[in-house]
């Protein structure tokens, strides 16, 4: 065994040995978290329904589903939620046993606020997820127990409130692992915190990769708290099991230089290392990072296109197997989405297969109104 492998075996072996209730693993992309997850589950006693495993969205539960199939519970945050109201009556409060989940509930509810109070409405959600001390939430609940119903974030505040005011409602389990915690807006942390009452747990995470700040009330000073509680025992996962050594030496560049210029001031410090028994190999083959640059780009200039095409035919087959036999895209294109398009076009004319990532609409719209009332005449929201 070489260094490196001598090494990340003592971080994990750390975690595993440690008899703290509470657990901060700090540790970037491809570090390993999910196999660390793995022999965490492994070593603990019970059955898979008394381990939970918690995360940010569906296409990350879809991931560790398959990673730890049969092994935990594995749910998104909204899901769990949406379960203990169902199973727990004592958190439905004005609720009936069969409410549904309505995605664009809050629409709707914002329009009622503007026709009863006839000024703009509150921003709801926004109060939720910061859990606002000054807000209009009670109006929020008051419409949605009117039409028996709750959309994403209402029932992760409902289930949040609730657990509070009950707390033996608070479910135990052997271990609950949570995943990119740094995703996690206030009102979702204190879900976390309320479980971590009744539970060992182990919070994965990092402040680095908090992306949904802008989008959604996400903020990396959650995981930034944690890692100065008392209460929590705080360990790392140094290597980069993903990248060839120069996209790691890439990251590291800049995360230099950011905090030279003090646009990371508070970062937690952590090691982010090129693991050379795993990617040892990618690093010799692809040791530079290409910059391609086009004079203009544009549908009957499809420059974007043309190059990516031709750096697709050039995969070697090995690795569109190798990809292929663990269930991963052979290439990610990541861009905005005029270019995308654009992108698409090109690729696709020329044969390749295309998986895109649709956004979903969050508001309510006539098809699922003649849907609520075919299952449900009575429903107030048809």
């Amino acid at each position: 065994m070489g260094a490196d492998e001598e090494e990340l075996e003592r971080c994990i072996r750390k975690v595993l040995d440690s008899p703290s209730p509470r657990k901060l693993v700090v540790a970037g992309p491809g570090t390993g978290k999910t196999t660390l997850f793995k022999h965490l589950l492994d070593g603990c006693g019970g059955k898979a329904d008394d381990r939970l495993v918690l995360t940010f969205i569906n296409s990350l539960r879809d991931d560790l589903e398959v990673s730890l199939a049969g092994l935990a519970q594995v749910r998104t945050l909204h899901a769990y939620c949406m379960g203990l109201l169902h199973a727990k009556p004592d958190l439905l409060t004005g609720l009936t046993p069969g409410f549904r989940c309505v995605p664009g509930l809050a629409h709707m509810i914002a329009r009622d606020w503007e026709h009863i109070e006839n000024t703009a409405a509150p921003h709801f959600v926004g109060q939720m997820r910061n859990l606002e001390d000054d807000n209009e939430i009670g109006f929020y609940i008051a419409r949605g127990d009117y039409y028996d119903a709750v959309d994403f974030d209402d029932s992760i505040y409902r289930t949040g409130a609730e657990l509070k005011k009950h707390q033996k409602n608070i479910p135990a389990y052997d271990l609950v692992l949570i995943d990119e915690y740094q995703d996690f807006n206030r009102m979702e942390a204190g879900i976390i915190e309320t479980l971590a009452t009744s539970s060992p747990i182990v919070i994965a995470g990092d402040d680095d990769q908090a992306l949904y700040s802008q989008l959604r009330g996400a903020s990396w000073e959650h995981i930034r708290s944690l890692h100065k509680a008392p209460e929590y025992e705080v360990f790392e996962l140094p290597f980069c099991m993903r990248c060839p050594e120069v996209i790691v030496g890439a990251v590291n560049d800049i995360i230099s230089t950011a905090r030279n210029i003090h646009r990371l001031d508070g970062r937690i410090e952590k090691p982010y290392k090129h693991f050379e028994p795993v990617k040892g190999k990618d690093s010799k083959l692809y040791p530079k990072i290409w910059l391609i640059e086009t004079s203009v780009q544009r549908k009957n200039a499809n420059y974007f296109g043309r190059f990516i095409n031709e750096a697709i035919d050039k995969i070697p087959q090995s690795e569109i197997e190798e990809a292929n036999k663990k269930g991963e895209p052979v290439v990610l294109i990541i861009g905005s989405r005029q270019y995308l398009r654009q992108i698409e076009d090109y690729v696709t004319e020329a044969g390749s297969a295309i998986e895109l990532r649709q956004e979903l609409s969050s508001a309510l719209n006539t098809e699922l109104g003649f849907e609520l009332f075919k299952k449900n005449m009575e429903s107030k929201l048809s």
